[in-house]
C-alpha cells in the first residue's frame, strides 16, 4: 500500500514555497478561492500521471516570472509481513518533476524532467508509482457531456495503465490527423485515393486496439459490485477494413474520418421500475441520477485500476462535496474509508461532514 507523505511545491502556481504532510487516511484542506488548494490536487495528480489536468501549457503551472517549478512527493509503502497482520517497515520513495518554460539560465532544456529517487527517468518510466483517482466540479458534467468528455474519462484511465494503449492513442491521434489533412487533396482531384492506404492500415490497426481496450474496460465496469444501481454500454463506431471501404467515398466526400475511436461514445443506464427496463441517464435520469452516475464510473475505474495494478487508489476530491446532495456525500465518504483521501473545500461546513484525520488551512 502507498500512501502520500508529504507534498512540496516551489514556484508551482502561486505557491512559491509550500509543504503539505498528509495524513495517511483523510486529509482537508480548507480556503478561499485562490488559495491554492487545486494546485495542490493538481500537483499530486502531476506526480500520478505526468500530466496536468487544468494546465494546456507547461509553463502555465510556473509561477509568474520564475524560470522553473517543482513538485517534490515523497510516498510511503507499506507492506504486509509474510503470515501476520503486521506490517513491516515502511519505504519511502521520493518523486520529483522539474517544470521549465524551455530554458533555464539561457540554456535550452525540456519542459518536464521527472526523478524517481533522485534517478532521472523518461515519462513512461516515471508515471504509474501511485494511483490517483480525480473528482472535480467538471467531472459532474461526465454524462450529460458531449461524446469527448467520456472518451477523454477511458482515455485517462487507459493510458496510465497500458502502454500500449498509450502508443496505440497517440498513434491512432496522429494517423487522423494526416489522413483528414489528405481526404479534401482526394476529393478535389490533387491526390489519388491510393496516397490513403498507409493511413488507412494504421488507422484500422490503431483503433482496434483501443477500441479492444474499451470495451474490455466498459465490460468490467459493468460487473462492479458498488451499491449503485448503474450499467455501461459501449457505443463504438467499430473500425475495420470492410468497415472503411464501405465508408470510404463518403469520407472523401465529407473530408474527413467518418468511423473509428474517435467517435466513440458510451451509455450509462439506470433501471427504472415503472417500465421494468434499463434507461439511458443522460436522458431520462435526473440531476441527482446523473450526479451519482458520475461517481458510479469513478468508483468503478478506482476499482479496475486496483485489480490491475495491485494498488490502492488515492482519491482526490476537489471542492465537489459542495455539488453533490447528502446521499450522494454519504457514498462517496463511505467509499473514501480505508484509504487515503485529499479533499478540499472553500465551506467550513464541510469539517461536520468530514472525519478528517488531518486539517489543511491555506489563505
Amino acid at each position: 500500500m502507498k500512501v502520500i507523505k508529504t507534498l512540496t511545491l516551489t514556484n508551482f502556481r502561486l505557491q512559491s514555497s509550500l509543504t503539505v504532510e498528509f495524513s495517511p487516511k483523510t486529509s482537508l484542506i480548507l480556503g478561499p478561492n485562490a488559495s491554492g488548494k487545486t494546485a495542490i490536487i493538481e500537483a499530486i495528480y502531476l506526480a500520478s500521471t505526468g500530466d496536468s489536468f487544468r494546465a494546456g501549457k507547461i509553463e502555465e503551472m510556473i509561477e509568474f516570472d520564475k524560470e522553473l517549478a517543482r513538485v517534490n512527493l515523497v510516498l510511503l509503502k507499506q507492506a504486509r509481513q509474510p503470515n501476520t497482520a503486521n506490517f513491516a517497515k515502511p519505504e519511502i520513495d521520493a518523486l520529483e518533476i522539474l517544470l521549465t518554460r524551455g530554458l533555464v539560465q539561457g540554456k535550452k532544456t525540456q519542459y518536464r524532467l521527472f526523478s524517481f529517487n533522485e534517478v532521472r527517468k523518461r515519462k513512461r518510466d516515471f508515471i504509474g508509482q501511485f494511483q490517483t483517482v480525480l473528482f472535480r466540479p467538471e467531472d459532474m458534467r461526465l454524462i450529460e457531456g458531449s461524446p469527448s468528455r467520456r472518451r477523454g474519462f477511458l482515455d485517462q484511465i487507459l493510458t496510465n495503465l497500458f502502454y500500449e494503449y498509450r502508443v496505440s492513442l497517440k498513434t491512432y491521434e496522429n494517423t487522423l490527423k494526416r489522413r483528414n489533412r489528405l481526404l479534401p487533396l482526394v476529393r478535389e482531384g490533387e491526390q489519388t485515393v491510393n496516397v490513403l492506404e498507409y493511413w488507412n492500415l494504421s488507422l484500422v490497426k490503431n483503433g482496434q486496439i483501443i477500441q479492444a481496450y474499451r470495451q474490455r474496460l466498459l465490460d468490467w465496469l459493468s460487473k462492479t459490485e458498488l451499491p449503485f444501481n448503474y450499467t455501461v454500454t459501449y457505443l463504438p463506431r467499430v473500425i475495420n477494413q470492410a468497415r472503411q471501404k464501405q465508408y470510404l467515398k463518403r469520407e472523401i466526400a465529407a473530408g474527413h474520418s467518418l468511423i473509428g475511436p474517435h467517435k466513440d461514445d458510451l451509455q450509462v443506464n439506470f433501471f427504472d421500475k415503472k417500465t421494468n427496463k434499463g434507461l439511458d441517464v443522460a436522458v431520462y435520469g435526473s440531476r441527482g441520477q446523473q450526479r451519482l452516475a458520475v461517481l458510479w464510473l469513478k468508483a468503478g475505474a478506482s476499482q479496475y485500476i486496483e485489480a490491475k495494478t495491485e494498488q490502492q487508489i488515492i482519491w482526490l476530491l476537489d471542492d465537489i462535496l459542495s455539488e453533490l446532495d447528502q446521499k450522494s456525500r454519504r457514498l462517496v465518504l463511505e467509499l473514501t474509508k480505508n484509504r487515503q483521501t485529499i479533499i478540499t473545500s472553500t465551506s467550513e461546513r464541510v469539517k461536520e461532514l468530514v472525519e478528517a484525520e488531518k486539517l489543511i488551512r491555506l489563505g
